[in-house]
């Protein structure tokens, strides 16, 4: 799926913003991700897709489950049952660019399962930097880049890419329990569970 196709949505924006990735409603702990979203105390919240994976009903439950429902972006997911808001979000916070997508669109998921799963056993960090470049190198541009779908919590500060986690119950690969904050001047924080 080339970049052109992508349903983007392009905004500025002041204020802490809070990056969850990989939900797979209802096999999550809403507890758990409506305590982080109190504590974040967040004025942007980001879906990074694979939000609501097993019936498109769902979506109402969780979103009068989230703590808070104002300020909410949904990324699509490859599992994700319902289409989202948008596939990519271009954000300016403080002079910094971001560009955010769950990660699933240009590559097919059986064969970037087997060759992360073999990868990872040379080295556990290849898989996520090598999702970090393919990216950088799709989408041609410097922002920083914020990914989703590999379920890795982890953060190349030299590519200026992340990989977002998960808040899943479900069993993967990676299984990297948390989420990315961005504050008011535009750093990135992961944040482990």
């Amino acid at each position: 799926m080339g970049i052109k196709s992508l349903r983007e949505l392009q905004f500025e924006w002041k204020g802490k913003v809070l990056i969850l990735s990989d939900i797979h409603y209802p096999y999550c702990d809403m507890n758990q991700i409506n305590e982080i979203i109190l504590n974040e105390k967040p004025s942007l919240i980001i879906l990074l897709g694979d939000i609501i994976t097993k019936n498109k009903k769902d979506y109402i439950t969780f979103m009068n489950s989230l703590a808070v429902r104002r300020n909410v972006i949904y990324v699509r997911g490859d599992d994700d049952k319902l289409k989202g808001d948008v596939d990519i979000v271009r954000l300016r916070i403080n002079n910094r660019s971001f560009t955010l997508l769950h990660g699933h669109q240009y590559f097919k998921q059986n064969i970037e399962y087997n060759l992360a799963k073999f990868l990872k056993k040379i080295n556990s960090k290849i898989p996520p930097l090598l999702f970090c470049l393919a990216f950088r190198l799709f989408l041609r541009t410097n922002d920083y880049l914020i990914l989703g779908h590999s379920h890795v919590l982890a953060y190349f500060r030299s590519l200026n890419c992340a990989n977002a986690g998960t808040l899943s119950n479900i069993e993967n690969l990676y299984n990297d329990k948390g989420y990315i904050t961005i504050d008011e001047r535009g750093n990135i924080e992961l944040h482990r569970i």
